[in-house]
């Protein structure tokens, strides 16, 4: 059993959190034993305590590496799907800079300026000016057409794989919500995953349902295949600009335009946390499906 303050986190390591004033302070115990963790309760304590009363003590200062390192290091109690987009960017940015695809870019930068605003917040300087200007993303818009959506569910050259992307599109699910599923996530109307937002459940349509009951356990794929491969896919079918999320987008757009269903169900059905951010990525797309109009 750990000692007061002691707790384990999301990667497995211990730490050591503790209020004072108000402030909360954390410090890694970097290690996974609980029996280590215990001795070394009350230098953890020391430490925590010399910080917050030590005016000597209290600024650090740390190259930008060296702070992402602390900064991935601490519980910050995201998602798997968020350490791994935050560590990516921050890595990305300290090996290769500022990529030129301005919706990459503006992620990167977000990324790097949160990382500073920790540091900042935990009295700790470093060699990396924070950003003073965020160009905003451009939300992606391609949606594949029919004939385009008939080549992927009927041509892929992987019978598996296809099936794999059919279900991806029947359910509108993220890439990420389909790697690891596991036979005990699934209902017979839903499948509970975890999400960009959190833990979310996916509906399961007809034809979802009916790709399931063709399938002997469960798909093995990671995610850098699933892109890989049909990107691939993609070009021997020659289909350019495409991308495994657009499958996720044309389900959207399909259900709006071709199904007539309401927005705010769509939403939901895409696990949007706002209807703001639905009507965000989808009015762009839907402005060309608006029926003849007259003004007086």
């Amino acid at each position: 059993m750990l000692k007061k303050n002691l707790y384990k986190g999301r990667n497995g390591y211990i730490y050591y959190r503790k209020t004072i004033q108000g402030r909360c302070i954390q410090l890694p115990a970097h290690t996974k034993s609980e029996a280590i963790a215990n001795k070394l309760h009350s230098a953890l304590e020391y430490q925590v305590l010399n910080e917050c009363f030590n005016p000597t003590g209290k600024n650090r200062y740390l190259t930008f590496r060296k702070l992402i390192n602390e900064y991935l290091a601490y519980d910050h109690m995201w998602t798997p799907n968020s350490r791994d987009m935050t560590t990516r960017a921050l890595y990305y940015f300290i090996t290769k800079g500022i990529p030129e695809n301005q919706n990459s870019a503006a992620i990167i930068r977000g990324r790097v300026n949160n990382c500073i605003n920790w540091g900042l917040k935990n009295n700790i300087k470093t060699d990396q000016a924070k950003f003073t200007s965020l160009i905003k993303s451009i939300p992606r818009n391609r949606v594949f057409d029919d004939a385009e959506m008939y080549l992927i569910l009927n041509r892929m050259q992987s019978e598996d794989f296809r099936e794999f992307v059919k279900f991806a599109y029947y359910t509108g699910a993220r890439r990420g919500e389909l790697v690891d599923l596991k036979v005990h996530q699934f209902k017979p109307l839903y499948f509970e995953t975890t999400g960009k937002t959190g833990e979310r459940l996916v509906r399961l349509n007809r034809q979802a349902r009916e790709v399931l009951s063709n399938k002997e356990g469960m798909w093995d794929y990671k995610e850098d295949y699933i892109t890989h491969h049909f990107k691939k896919e993609l070009r021997r079918l020659e289909i350019v600009n495409g991308r495994f999320h657009d499958l996720r987008r044309t389900f959207g757009y399909n259900l709006i335009v071709k199904k007539n269903v309401p927005i705010y169900k769509v939403s939901k059905l895409l696990g949007h946390a706002l209807l703001s951010t639905t009507e965000r990525h989808y009015a762009p797309l839907l402005v060309v499906d608006v029926e003849e109009f007259e003004l007086p």
